[in-house]
């Protein structure tokens, strides 16, 4: 197949939705002998471009100039499969979270190129059921999100004080609020170290002194509220001597993964509607550098990692301070959950999905497709 990936601008190598939905994929599907191509969306494609592919994967939200819902059209008039591909719950966005306007700005752009796919993709459960809940008669497919071991090499194990870690992006202030009190209660107790990498690309103190500065000044009044939970999370950080690592481009990520050098990942996660249409990323990142998880008992993580605490203090101290004064258990798990998503979560597996999705009704013959190893494209679909 000729499989053509539309990105929204031309610094999506920015973002790790890109790396996660568009360039992993990518490289398990040229894998399997496909030609892929990603170009950035514009008000026009070249020719070339319209005459390459027998398959089209555009994803999330584009610049409204570019008029997305009208290339889909053309692509399908021609008899270009056309697939959209999302991963975050754009009807439930968060108060707190910076992206949350999407949800009502550019909501006649992506229902519409729901309502045009000839496919929907997303790496979520949950998402996928919303999907068919809103539009019973759109096909969706679930894909998960993929780890590409080649990026990932295993964390060095170095001998050193007990290392737990958090990793994720700038809109998690509120789910480590859940952990904060935990960490600090535990720290009287243990001698370990905490460390955040990620939340920001400069440094923390940095940061933070811009959010006090803007809510002292109400200059962003709709931000205040996110502004607010990274400031009481830092507060409470500040007792916890814990060392920061800003960002890194996603293509550089994975080998910071591993540097940081995690023994325990924490993934707290607030009950929401938005958080629910997730995927297990982090999880799946933790155990690729062979970091052990502890998340917590909701969804997505509840569908797949096999060690979660309920989110109260009790549970989470109990469930971490096992982590951190039995270290055969925490090692034992960490291999396990580590050969689960080599398994099950390997970009050359999931490349399998990826190409069942991208072929036409009918389905084609495609290379190096082997049926004993690959599930039926009918229980691919969510009904």
């Amino acid at each position: 197949m000729r499989i053509l990936q539309i990105v929204d601008t031309p610094f999506a190598w920015r973002s790790g939705i890109w790396y996660h939905r568009v360039e992993v994929p990518s490289r398990g599907l040229l894998a399997r002998g496909h030609t892929m191509r990603q170009i950035v969306i514009g008000d026009s494609f070249p020719d070339e471009m319209m005459e390459f592919p027998s398959t089209v994967i555009m994803g999330r939200i584009y610049p409204e100039a570019t008029k997305p819902i009208e290339a889909m059209k053309r692509f399908k008039k021609q008899g270009t499969r056309v697939i959209w591909d999302f991963d975050d719950d754009l009807w439930a966005v968060d108060p707190s979270n910076p992206s949350r306007f999407v949800s009502n700005v550019f909501k006649d752009q992506y229902e519409g190129l729901i309502k045009e796919a000839d496919l929907v993709t997303t790496p979520s459960f949950i998402l996928a059921k919303k999907v068919k809940k809103l539009y019973p008669k759109k096909k969706v497919v679930v894909i998960p999100n993929a780890i590409d071991f080649k990026d990932y090499k295993e964390r060095p194990h170095a001998d050193k004080k007990l290392l737990i870690g958090y990793m994720g992006a700038a809109s998690h202030w509120k789910d480590l609020q859940l952990v904060g009190d935990v960490l600090e209660k535990l720290h009287e107790k243990y001698d370990f170290d905490f460390k955040i990498y990620g939340m920001t690309g400069e440094p923390l103190e940095a940061v933070m002194y811009q959010y006090s500065m803007l809510l002292k000044s109400n200059m962003m009044p709709e931000q205040n509220e996110y502004y607010k939970e990274a400031l009481d999370f830092y507060d409470q950080m500040k007792d916890l001597r814990a060392d920061h690592t800003p960002f890194y481009p996603p293509a550089l990520h994975p080998s910071v993964m591993s540097s940081v050098d995690f023994d325990i990942g924490i993934c707290p996660l607030d009950d929401t509607e938005f958080n629910r249409g997730k995927s297990n990323i982090k999880f799946y990142e933790y155990a690729a550098v062979g970091t052990v998880t502890l998340a917590s008992d909701v969804e997505p993580y509840k569908s797949e990692v096999t060690y979660r605490a309920k989110n109260t203090f009790e549970d989470w101290y109990k469930k971490l301070e096992k982590l951190i004064v039995d270290k055969d258990f925490r090692e034992k798990l960490a291999k396990e959950q580590q050969e689960w998503v080599k398994e099950n979560r390997n970009i050359e597996k999931i490349a399998l999905d990826w190409e069942m999705a991208c072929q036409k009704e009918g389905g084609l013959k495609v290379l190096n497709q082997d049926k004993s190893l690959i599930r039926n494209i009918k229980n691919m679909f969510i009904k």
